[in-house]
């Protein structure tokens, strides 16, 4: 039977160049976790953390103290901050109970140094976002 984490992972952006050994070392090192409403997964200006895929619910993300966007099902994030060990570019609240795969920072070098393919794609992911967040910025 497959891992419905797997399937999750599959649907992912990040992971679309992935084979499914990739995707199943990958699901190996996730954690599944029900996260309540109001509840802060990551502080703009706090270094580190954790890197998360939404599976259901909604969440905020602000930063200097406006909400910038709304993400839900399939959108992740951390991914910068998990890269460099530096601070978080925004905060992210959870405004509707959600359910997430959490990667720690542990578990996130050990899926990008397992397949080069891997990292370039999420090199490639943060490049996007910095340039879309410096043209918001900016614009």
């Amino acid at each position: 039977m497959s891992d419905p984490r797997v399937e999750r992972l599959r649907r992912v952006p990040l992971f679309a160049p992935c084979t499914d050994k990739q995707l199943q070392f990958i699901a190996g090192r996730v954690e599944e976790l029900d996260l309540p409403g109001g509840t802060v997964l990551c502080r703009e200006g706090q270094s580190g953390g954790d890197f998360f895929i939404l599976l259901s619910g909604r969440a905020d993300v602000s930063a200097a103290g406006r909400t910038i966007k709304e993400i839900g099902e399939g959108e992740f994030f951390g991914e910068i901050a998990l890269l460099d060990n530096g601070p978080r570019t925004a905060t992210v609240t959870v405004t509707q109970q959600a359910r997430a795969l959490v990667l720690g920072p542990a578990q996130f070098r050990d899926v990008l140094h397992q397949n080069a393919e891997i990292a370039v794609s999420m090199l490639y992911t943060v490049v996007q976002r910095l340039r879309a967040g410096s043209q918001l910025a900016h614009g």
